[in-house]
């Protein structure tokens, strides 16, 4: 399990099996596939290059680190059916190259998945 943190290095959500899930785990806010993620929406909303994360504009939106708190919860299917439901309304699942910037987006990764 991973965690995503933003910019004041706050954990903001988690990936695990490629699901991104609310700060809590208790719900799929998103889903990682290759280095694409996708939210609510049905195309590509950014990448992850090199620890973070990016929007498709460059701006960084999060860090990503390895979760060393805790064990991994067991994943619950209703996530597993949360996740087929974003997986199954993907339309566009491929983005243009992504010139990457220094700047840190003024959105919240949280915002830009739902």
């Amino acid at each position: 399990m991973y965690k995503i943190l933003n910019q004041e290095s706050e954990t903001v959500a988690y990936i695990q099996h490629m699901m991104i899930l609310n700060k809590k785990r208790e719900k799929v806010i998103g889903l990682v596939i290759g280095d694409c993620f996708f939210g609510n929406d049905t195309k590509v909303i950014g990448k992850i290059i090199d620890q973070k994360v990016y929007l498709l504009n460059g701006e960084i939106i999060g860090t990503i680190e390895a979760n060393k708190d805790k064990k991994d919860p067991e994943l619950k299917k209703g996530l597993m059916l949360e996740a087929w439901d974003i997986l199954s309304n993907i339309k566009s699942h491929t983005s243009d190259w992504i010139t990457i910037t220094k700047k840190w987006s003024k959105k919240s990764f949280i915002e830009v998945l739902l």
